[in-house]
């Protein structure tokens, strides 16, 4: 009787081990670069470029991170440390939101990230951000490959 249950739990071993595998292929065939980076201190949002130099295609952007940290026009300038969400359009885009403006090149999977093409990225921050502060951008992928860069706030 027991047979039926080792069988089920080899299996399920053996898809999870698979699956991880997997996984960390994708993790080795992945990078990105970031470059471009710029602040004012205004209500605008922040703009950087995303470089795919590795072989995957990235798409599932939502499960993308973007996390910025900056020093906002405020008494004491406090510097602040935010998670954005992915937006689908720039148009209209919110505070603590990025979205992806435009992709160079964008011929193969219109609206995914092939390899060699450039997306130019907007970050929109809850607040302004202080001129001479500094801005700091890190972005990662899905599959947990990251980048950063930081600017002083012009």
């Amino acid at each position: 009787m027991s047979f039926p249950a080792i069988i089920d739990d080899t299996t399920k071993v053996s898809a999870s081990e698979s699956q991880m595998a997997n996984n960390q292929f994708l993790r080795l065939q992945t990078n990105i670069s970031m470059s471009n980076l710029q602040d004012q201190n205004n209500n605008s949002p922040a703009t950087f470029q995303i470089t795919n130099t590795g072989n995957t295609l990235l798409w599932n952007f939502n499960n993308f991170d973007v996390i910025i940290t900056y020093q906002e026009n405020a008494t004491n300038n406090p510097t602040l440390t935010e998670t954005l969400k992915y937006a689908n359009s720039c148009s209209g885009l919110a505070s603590d939101q990025w979205c992806i403006s435009h992709i160079q090149n964008d011929n193969i999977h219109p609206g995914l990230l092939d390899p060699g093409e450039i997306a130019t990225i907007n970050a929109q921050p809850a607040h302004q951000t202080e001129s001479g502060g500094n801005f700091a951008v890190e972005f990662g992928t899905d599959n947990g490959v990251t980048t950063s860069d930081s600017v002083k706030i012009s």
